[in-house]
């Protein structure tokens, strides 16, 4: 519904700009006391341009974070970042936190093979992770250690809990597992969306500078109605 959204908003922006580029084109030209279709045409068609740049660069920086940096690309309801030992770690719907080793899946079970889920904070140790979970099936808080070398998950309970409560630690607390996903988070592909966006958008405005800064005796429709019978 957000992509919805903005899109709408995207389109109607562009649609007013449209609208006001061609306004100001047709006055320039009846000041000028000439026609000109193609300089009205490069007024009316430039922000749906625009438009269509910015789309196309935000596709190239979901391909470059996802292929390239190994993260999600900032806008996923389920954000993800790359570990140096390959491992995942992210967060299911944006509240369930997780780590999992490469080709493993999160399922039901708060761990498995290869994976842990419901995260509340973490921590990298030596040969793998601690930290502490939420077990729904008990509604306890509970301390784990996962080992990245034999994939072996123990845990204990530290006492009962709320979801709620749980959940809260979890996004904001000390030890959340925010902070390793901020910590190992690549800014880079945001460099690269900025640059494509600047260089685009660019050449779309210098495209329709040079058409409004084109003198009246160079009008492609003047020479056409210049010629003398």
């Amino acid at each position: 519904m957000t992509i919805i959204r903005d899109g709408i908003i995207g389109i109607l922006i562009a649609g007013v700009l449209s609208i006001i580029l061609t306004t100001l084109a047709r006055q320039k030209l009846r000041n000028e006391g000439r026609t000109d279709s193609r300089f009205v045409a490069k007024c009316a068609v430039a922000p749906f341009l625009g438009l269509a740049w910015f789309i196309f660069a935000l596709l190239v920086h979901v391909q470059v974070s996802n292929k390239l940096a190994h993260q999600d690309c900032g806008l996923s309801g389920d954000p993800y970042v790359t570990l140096p030992n390959g491992y995942e770690v992210g967060s299911l719907n944006t509240y369930n936190g997780y780590i999992k080793a490469p080709g493993a899946k999160t399922d039901v079970p708060v761990a498995g093979p290869g994976y842990v889920r419901s995260i509340i904070t973490l921590r990298l140790a030596d040969r793998g992770f601690t930290g502490t979970l939420f077990d729904f099936k008990t509604s306890t808080v509970q301390r784990f250690t996962f080992d990245t070398r034999t994939q072996a998950y123990q845990s204990s309970p530290l006492g009962p809990s709320s979801w709620e409560a749980a959940n809260d630690e979890a996004q904001s607390g000390d030890g959340s597992y925010w902070k390793i996903y901020a910590t190992y988070r690549h800014r880079w592909p945001n460099y690269v969306l900025l640059i494509l966006i600047l260089i685009g958008e660019a050449a779309i405005g210098l495209w329709v500078w040079k058409a409004w800064s084109t003198k009246p005796f160079a009008s492609h429709d003047d020479h056409r109605t210049a010629r003398v019978p």
